[in-house]
């Protein structure tokens, strides 16, 4: 099952998140929940579970199901219900299915959420204070602004966001096998022009817990590559991750944005047996704009460019 990736080694040059002195606001008066950035790219709420908390968690658009540390799940002893496991961008291991009484971020939870219990040990590398990571079975109920300048998150159940919102709402790409009968929602996709790779768009996945654009593209051999990490195989996390090769930046298209020299990496032949996601042809990081908003009812998204 593809739920989650493991978060890139490299990172985009971006100062996210800065500290302001006027309290930002949701379009719409909606509330908002504070953000805080986790190493350069990753977004943090506070969320809270069976009326604990709150835990800091990464906001990953990318991740189909909210995911829990196995540590904090020994605190909290969720009802497990049984194993699993969870391929990515770059990344293979082994997790269990576990149920929850309550899940909450700012004013909204949602009963007896499914969630993940894995070991984040790779994650909280980055920041020892993160606890699990807020997926889209949770942020689908919602119309979702991600707000990267000012350091909220907004959600909204009530659709106010969207008549104060501007700018081009993107239609996002329908699900390539729609007859696929799937118990969670299909990847967030964007169709993206990038000439010099591909003469149609790409379909590459919106997502907020990574920060590099990942194209799917196997054995690539050119002298303008550069390689960044190497294949791992961690037997004592049953763990394997994938080794990624930075391609020469592209020109990219999105909407009515256009975006120059946007570095992609792709993977290297050495993670061969590392399932890559079949929907898509790429992801593309969120973190890329200013902000981001999401429509899940309504299969659109805007794009505030940098």
């Amino acid at each position: 099952m593809t739920t989650l990736k493991r978060f890139a080694a490299a990172s985009l040059a971006f100062a996210i998140i800065p500290a302001l002195c006027a309290e930002a606001r949701c379009p719409g008066n909606v509330a908002s929940i504070r953000l805080r950035s986790a190493g350069r790219s990753l977004i943090v709420a506070p969320v809270m579970l069976d009326q604990t908390g709150p835990y800091d968690f990464v906001v990953d658009t990318g991740a189909q199901i909210t995911t829990i540390d196995a540590q904090l799940a020994s605190e909290l002893h969720p009802k497990v219900l049984g194993a699993t496991h969870v391929t990515g961008v770059g990344a293979y291991s082994q997790a269990a299915y576990a149920e929850l009484e309550l899940v909450q971020a700012g004013t909204y939870s949602m009963k007896n959420p499914l969630v993940l219990v894995q070991d984040l040990t790779q994650v909280r590398q980055i920041d020892h204070k993160i606890r699990g990571i807020l997926g889209q079975n949770f942020l689908e109920h919602y119309d979702l602004l991600i707000d990267y300048v000012h350091g909220i998150l907004c959600l909204d159940d009530t659709k106010a966001m969207q008549e104060k919102v501007r700018g081009a709402r993107i239609a996002l790409a329908p699900p390539p096998f729609p007859e696929r009968n799937v118990p969670f929602r299909e990847p967030l996709i964007l169709p993206v022009r990038a000439p010099d790779i591909a003469d149609q768009p790409l379909l590459l996945e919106l997502d907020s817990g990574i920060d590099l654009p990942v194209i799917f593209k196997s054995g690539v051999q050119s002298p303008h590559v550069s390689f960044i990490g190497r294949s791992e195989h961690d037997r004592n996390a049953d763990e394997v991750r994938q080794a990624f090769a930075v391609l020469p930046p592209q020109n990219i298209q999105v909407g009515t944005h256009s975006y120059r020299q946007i570095s992609f990496v792709t993977p290297v032949a050495a993670g061969k047996d590392i399932p890559m996601k079949p929907d898509v042809d790429g992801v593309l990081p969120t973190v890329l704009f200013q902000s981001i908003f999401i429509s899940y009812a309504d299969h659109f998204a805007v794009l505030d460019p940098r």
